[in-house]
């Protein structure tokens, strides 16, 4: 790797010993950096200089790495002598090491919701006001892109502010929830049934139905085509101020369908938000309970009230016989508008609405509770707070619980001392127990110990054993410690390795696994980026369900990884195994007939399947690196590098245009596009390991579903929002022929696979660490930590590097407990 910032940096004198007189004259002479001095912007060669004159560590960790797997200086120029070479990797060791141990760093926005969660134990989803994080090296967990500005700290006031308004501890529930019994008689006449609730002055009332009675069940919810209304809302009346919470619970069953139908889905709208789809399979006799909390602030509200939508959203193609899942419309029909999949089951007069061969929900009951306020602390906790009564001890008693708990962490009784005082400062200004207590528990969410995560080499022996429990939580369940954690720190067994290893495995069973998998994934793998679903005709299913199909997509790599973990598989099969993990609409989409339902499962590939296992094959990820339509080798060529191989090319020098498409060049195919491309000298570097390898995924169309042969252009169709590429003119063989970055040739996207599985394993294991480090961390790793990987990975290769054994020796290493 040659930095792009040497020559620059080098261009300054540094004062050090024996920086002068070993280092500097090393670095001149085989640090090379890749574009000449002139493509560099002013202020980055003054960065540079800065970084090296700071002695960045960073700066300095990537030297050291680029030197000792010899990826500088370049191929072309003069190797360095191997004794010099150390003497360079040594110095590096000794003098540039990571900042002092025991820094902290803000929690995120994620971390932040699930504590507040925890600590108030109302289900609403407080991010909504938090404001977005800055990343280091694409992770939200990065503490230099932790930073406070004036109005987000103006921010997480006013939504501490919303989580302590939401629970009380003397006062009595603000009223009783309004239940609405859908298997009621009066019902069935839906406008008869609110119209009585609404002179009962209940503060719900409904704006237009689409739901059908269903006797003696409640309402039932059939699926509609695309523009008609499919939703069943209820209005709920704001509060005066506009502030507080709702609770809706609703129970809700599925109906059997007929073979080949899918269960049905709920999705949940509230003030134009989305909040959750849930696949329903719960019968009559065991109805399904989903609780949602909403807060007002956070929502777009009318003057009649917040609207809550309930719909039957179903996006996976199915075919039942004599229903055939296929559009009949005539061709010159303008199908968002009229016609559709739905409206020939609908036209069929002589069914009932529960005789319709389409996934029904029936919403049995709801449970509103218009002004929320939860008592505290919650029964859940089982907290020994004793009879709670309007005097001292009392608010000392909660007080004491809830800042143990926002702290994470045993709290001393002179810590406690200065928001006792402010309390009683509010009672003598006439605020009652519960406000008093409430702005006391919100000046506990303001303060540092809270805001912020203690370091596991704090000097406090009190603090440390408690920051090792947090930092573990939060990166494998994204929340704050539980019970058994915060019970082991106390008892100071935190350190033992055995005692780590039975933890690490507690916290990968808990269902709250996707909290570390799902972030984790999309951001190492930078899936936050827009994919692409081919439509092979706008008048065909694919148009209604493209949106579950991408969600599909993108999950489709998460559930891999989750997959890998719980069965603590080897790292090679992050780029080659024999299965995979599917759900419905992914294995219509690959082509394995047989599976039902959104849940994903590991699935065998069949033999003669070219994509085979591993991500690298995944339709999500080469979906999302596509552009304009068609396949863009230099993306899907650097992502690989930077992201599977960690090997990331230089940035691109300034002044290099754009490749062009235009012109005589539309038709030509993309490897001569490329060579005219890199025929200008500064591109070549950057190119020449970005594009053989990206070769190695043109079988993958722009859905990332196998082709053997290619359009020689793509033609874009745009139809109410919705987008169709269709090839057009010759078609020709895909071409594969590659090279990996240490020269190995490969033919097919196979061949290129079992290359990276045999020959870079170490680079793999390696980057996927690397990125483990920041996550957990909050750090990138430096020199140190790089050789404790190092180590790590020798130790595991002999049994193929067990994805969970590794995660559980890089928790058991002084990279995660002493830095």
């Amino acid at each position: 790797m040659a930095l792009a910032i040497f020559g620059a940096a080098l261009a300054t004198p540094l004062a050090a010993d024996p920086f002068e007189t070993t280092i500097r004259p090393f670095l001149e002479t085989h640090c090379v950096e890749c574009h000449g001095p002139e493509t560099q912007e002013s202020n980055l060669r003054f960065d540079a200089i800065e970084a090296f004159q700071a002695s960045d560590v960073h700066l300095w960790t990537k030297v050291h790495e680029a030197l000792s797997y010899g990826d500088m200086p370049p191929d072309d120029e003069p190797r360095p002598d191997p004794e010099a070479a150390a003497a360079v990797l040594a110095w590096i060791e000794a003098e540039q090491r990571a900042p002092q141990p025991g820094r902290i760093r803000r929690m995120n926005r994620r971390e932040l919701n699930a504590t507040l969660r925890d600590l108030t134990a109302l289900s609403v989803d407080f991010a909504g006001g938090l404001p977005e994080d800055g990343k280091v090296a694409g992770f939200d967990t990065g503490a230099e892109g932790l930073q406070d500005a004036a109005d987000s700290v103006a921010q997480i006031m006013e939504v501490t502010r919303r989580a302590v308004a939401g629970i009380r501890f003397l006062e009595p529930p603000p009223g009783e929830p309004v239940i609405l019994d859908f298997r009621e008689e009066r019902f069935k006449d839906l406008r008869r049934g609110f119209n009585d609730i609404g002179k009962s002055d209940a503060g719900i009332s409904s704006r237009g139905q689409t739901a059908t009675w269903l006797d003696g069940r409640g309402l039932l919810l059939t699926p509609a085509w695309i523009k008609d209304r499919d939703s069943f809302s209820i209005n709920v009346r704001l509060p005066e101020d506009g502030r507080g919470i709702v609770r809706l619970a609703v129970d809700v069953s599925a109906e059997e369908g007929m073979p080949g139908v899918p269960a049905p889905r709920l999705a949940v709208r509230a003030g134009g938000r989305d909040f959750g789809v849930r696949e329903i399979s719960g019968r009559p006799d065991s109805a399904e309970r989903m609780v949602f909390e909403f807060q007002f602030e956070d929502l777009a509200t009318q003057k009649d009230g917040l609207e809550i939508s309930l719909r039957n959203l179903v996006e996976m193609p199915y075919a039942v016989e004599g229903f055939e899942n296929e559009d009949r419309t005539k061709p010159e029909d303008n199908v968002p508008g009229g016609g559709g999949l739905f409206r020939p089951l609908f036209d069929k007069k002589e069914l009932k609405p529960e005789e319709r061969p389409v996934p029904q929900l029936v919403i049995e009951s709801m449970e509103i509770e218009l002004d929320r306020i939860a008592a505290w602390p919650p029964e859940t906790w089982q907290a020994k707070s004793g009879e709670i009564a309007d005097d001292l001890a009392s608010a000392r008693r909660l007080l004491a619980l809830w800042t143990e708990r926002a702290w994470r962490r045993p709290v001393q009784s002179a810590e406690l001392e200065p928001f006792l005082e402010f309390y009683q400062t509010l009672r003598r200004d006439g605020l009652s127990f519960d406000d008093a207590l409430r702005a006391t528990f919100q000046s506990v969410l303001l303060s540092g110990p809270f805001r912020f995560l203690a370091s596991p080499a704090d000097e406090d022996p009190a603090i440390a054993p408690h920051a090792i429990a947090t930092r573990l939580a939060f990166m494998l369940t994204g929340g704050p410690p539980d019970a058994e954690l915060r019970q082991l720190a106390a008892e100071g067994k935190l350190r033992d390795p055995a005692v780590l290893d039975t933890q690490v495995d507690r916290l990968l069973a808990d269902p709250r696994l996707g909290n570390f998998s799902e972030p984790f994934v999309v951001q190492w793998l930078e899936m936050e980026q827009p994919i692409t679903v081919l439509m092979d005709d706008l008048r065909q299913v694919d148009f209604l369900f493209g949106r579950y199909l991408k969600e599909s997509m993108r999950t489709e790599t998460v559930a891999y990884f989750q997959t890998m973990l719980a069965k603590n598989r080897p790292a090679r099969e992050l780029v080659d195994s024999h299965w995979t993990v599917m759900n419905d609409s992914l294995a219509r989409h690959y082509g394995y007939p047989g599976i039902d339902g959104s849940a994903f499962r590991a699935v065998s590939l069949r033999k003669d399947d070219p994509r085979g296992g591993g991500i690298l094959g995944h339709a999500g990820i080469q979906s999302m690196l596509t552009w304009m339509g068609d396949n863009w080798v230099i993306y899907r060529g650097a992502w690989a590098l930077r992201h599977i191989l960690d090997m990331p090319p230089p940035p691109a020098p300034l002044e290099v245009p754009e490749l062009d498409l235009s012109g005589d060049n539309r038709h030509k195919p993309f490897r001569e596009l490329l060579r005219q491309h890199q025929e200008d000298p500064n591109c070549t570097v950057c190119h020449k390991h970005m594009d053989p390898l990206g070769f190695a995924f043109q079988n993958f169309d722009p859905a990332g579903r196998w082709r053997e042969v290619e359009f020689s252009r793509y033609i874009k169709n745009e139809i109410d929002g919705k987008i169709q590429w269709l090839g057009d003119g010759e078609t020709r063989p895909v071409d594969t022929l590659g090279r990996l970055p240490r020269g190995e040739e490969f033919t097919t996207f196979a061949e290129c696979k079992q290359l990276i599985a045999t020959h870079y394993m170490d680079d793999v294991v390696a980057g996927w660490m690397k990125n483990l480090v920041i996550y957990g961390t909050g750090r990138q790793p430096d020199v140190d930590d790089l050789a404790a990987i190092r180590e790590m990975i020798k130790q595991h290769k002999a049994a193929g590097h067990p994805v969970r054994d590794l995660l559980k020796a890089l928790i058991r290493s002084r990279v995660f407990l002493d830095r």
